[in-house]
């Protein structure tokens, strides 16, 4: 199977299909063979902060159609991943979203205070505004909503967990009963940390709806498809995407469902730089879904010395 193949087909792929072993083991020995960090690294999960420190590649960085990078971390350092197809990104996006939400149309505004044009979730949410959202949907960056939210489709409001928060506590708003709420995480705010339960109930009574309308996405700079929750702390990933909880002291070993561990994360979208991500995210599994519990203590993860020896 070539990648031009698996470029064609990876959306395509459902939960029962044992179609997914043999790609993951099609891009690790592809991604071996061409990734000199994923090579050097030698375990078959990168840890996700090797995208703060190397070029995480198996092309020439220089061809990239894009390059999406985080926020700045306490050290200053940002994630880059080097995009080598955005049609391959695009893809995943609309083939995730459509799966979760149908094929719309959907008035899609989106408020994200703070984020740069370089970041994923700006570039996921354009996609998804250019080919699902309606003639008003758009960004905004206002404390107040940029026009009527009855707008005779459903409205998704994706945004992320501070923003908001804020954008709640300016109301009350009363947003129509059909709306969505979509929170992107980033649960550490400028004045507090609040856990996902509490934000989903601050959510619901300041937009007027009830909490099983507020749904979260689970998506990072380093990996190109998402998982999202409709209306509780389970996310489901799409089935080009495998999520495992492992032991943090030993990522060989996968934990039972319910034991907290680190996710890690295998994207089959990720074809041109590494598939199999070892997260600093604490999580559990349950069944085919995740919950998120929080960043690791200690976070980033020791591992990574590696890729800065010999430079």
């Amino acid at each position: 199977m070539t990648i031009a193949e698996i470029e064609a087909r990876f959306t395509s792929l459902n939960r029962e299909d044992n179609a997914f072993s043999v790609i993951e083991r099609v891009l690790e020995a592809y991604q071996r063979t061409h990734c000199e960090v994923y090579r050097r690294f030698g375990e078959k999960y990168l840890p996700v902060a090797a995208f703060k420190h190397a070029e995480v590649v198996t092309f020439p960085a220089s061809e990239a159609e894009c390059v999406f990078q985080s926020s700045a971390t306490g050290s200053g350092l940002r994630s880059r991943h080097f995009v080598r197809r955005l049609a391959v990104y695009e893809d995943s996006v609309c083939a995730g979203f459509e799966a979760v939400f149908g094929e719309g149309p959907y008035t899609i505004w989106a408020h994200l205070p703070g984020y740069s044009t370089e970041s994923s979730l700006v570039q996921m949410l354009k996609i998804l505004i250019r080919r699902y959202g309606d003639d008003r949907s758009q960004f905004f960056l206002t404390e107040g909503f940029p026009g009527d939210p009855d707008t005779g489709f459903p409205l998704v409001l994706f945004g992320a967990a501070f923003g908001l928060l804020d954008l709640a506590e300016a109301g009350p708003w009363r947003l129509p009963q059909d709306a969505r709420i979509v929170e992107t995480g980033g649960m550490k705010t400028h004045r507090r940390e609040i856990t996902r339960r509490e934000l989903h109930a601050c959510l619901a009574e300041g937009f007027g709806i009830q909490e099983s309308q507020v749904w979260s996405e689970y998506g990072m700079c380093e990996l190109l498809s998402q998982a999202y929750s409709r209306g509780g702390p389970v996310y489901m990933p799409p089935p080009w995407m495998h999520v495992q909880v492992v032991d943090p002291h030993d990522p060989k070993r996968v934990l039972p469902d319910g034991e907290p561990g680190l996710l890690t994360i295998t994207d089959l979208a990720n074809m041109h730089t590494v598939s199999s991500i070892l997260t600093e995210d604490l999580g559990v599994s349950s069944g085919d879904g995740f919950e998120v519990l929080g960043r690791f203590p200690g976070s980033a993860l020791r591992g990574c010395n590696f890729l800065l020896e010999g430079r």
